[in-house]
């Protein structure tokens, strides 16, 4: 019985580590952790914080806080003013990947399109239907 050790690159680092829930080698883990706890201090101490502020007060990158928020790392119940931006329009969003406008439009262009084929489908019949009869 042979047991393989399991390696990866850090996706931080780029250090070899062995493959673990978190996908991170243990100092990029530490640093995610004391980054976190530095996010929840400041956050504390101002809860109207946007996603900006918040990502200056820590010096990280706003999209970094961003995809903690998409990922559930990062609660958005507590602070009002945290968000991710929507993948179309980069409009602030609490939850999902789309702010509802784009998800509305989106929803109606298919609706629209599925709408184009019923009637096209349908004149396709109709003019078969016509030909049949002579």
């Amino acid at each position: 019985m042979t047991s393989e050790l399991r390696v990866d690159h850090c996706p931080g680092c780029g250090r070899i580590y062995q493959i673990n829930l978190r996908q991170l080698c243990a100092n990029c883990a530490a640093a995610e952790d004391a980054l976190m706890a530095l996010m929840e201090k400041e956050l504390r101490s101002n809860r109207k914080l946007t996603t900006e502020e918040l990502a200056e007060r820590v010096s990280e990158r706003p999209e970094k806080i961003r995809a903690w928020i998409r990922k559930g790392k990062l609660k958005v119940y507590d602070y009002p003013n945290l968000a991710d931006a929507c993948d179309l329009c980069q409009a602030p969003i609490r939850k999902g990947k789309l702010c509802q406008n784009c998800s509305t439009r989106i929803r109606g262009e298919v609706q629209h399109a599925y709408e184009q084929d019923r009637l096209m489908q349908e004149r396709k019949r109709r003019d078969n239907s016509y030909l049949n009869k002579r």
